[in-house]
């Protein structure tokens, strides 16, 4: 029997999480069933649990991949030699968001779940901290390089200061999935207002 790939499971885990995305995006997270993935994926039952448990180990993982591609950014701005002010960076970072429909709209099904679902709670926190992480990082590096900060209080800094910075970017999304319109042109402004003094 040929042996299977690392790149042939991540390629598979990408076709089923993109299966998911498309449901969850036209039904909504409950109304999105696994025989529904399954069938949007092309692949037999067995293939897709092979991969995933259930739907809520699968939501977390598509949304895991979704907003690793969007913060990219925080790891390349963590990495240079002068990086840009947060009130440059984290608008930007949420019209990215924004820019994707089901970003935002996974993002509070996700928490929506976390909030009666022990397991899904698990998986969310752990995809929260590594989101939480990529903030502290850019926040340290541009305390210390970008605002001249020494190392120590850098860090202190960019640990008060990064449950703030996503507060805000939630909040951002919240407010843009509810009221549409002008609300994600508004909130990008008022967040680039508000760290501008950072």
């Amino acid at each position: 029997m040929p042996k299977v790939t690392e790149e042939h499971r991540a390629a598979m885990r990408r076709r089923i999480q993109d299966a998911a995305l498309a449901c969850i995006a036209r039904s909504g997270f409950a109304g999105a069933s696994m025989s529904d993935i399954v069938k949007e994926a092309g692949l037999s039952a067995g293939a897709v649990y092979v991969y995933y448990s259930g739907k809520g180990e699968l939501a977390v993982d598509a949304g895991r991949r979704v907003m690793e591609g969007r913060l990219r950014e925080l790891v390349e701005m963590s990495e240079a030699a002068d990086p840009e002010p947060p009130a440059v960076v984290i608008p930007r970072l949420v019209a990215r968001i924004l820019g994707e429909d089901e970003t935002a709209g996974l993002a509070l099904q996700v928490w929506g779940e976390a909030a009666y679902d022990p397991e899904f709670a698990g998986l969310a926190r752990e995809i929260f901290a590594e989101i939480s992480a990529r903030f502290e990082d850019y926040l340290r590096a541009w305390f210390a390089r970008g605002a001249g900060l020494g190392e120590e209080a850098a860090a202190a800094r960019a640990v008060v200061l990064a449950p703030a910075v996503m507060a805000l970017m939630q909040g951002c999304l919240v407010q843009t999935t509810i009221l549409g319109g002008t609300a994600a042109a508004r909130c990008r402004a008022s967040i680039a207002a508000l760290l501008d003094g950072l």
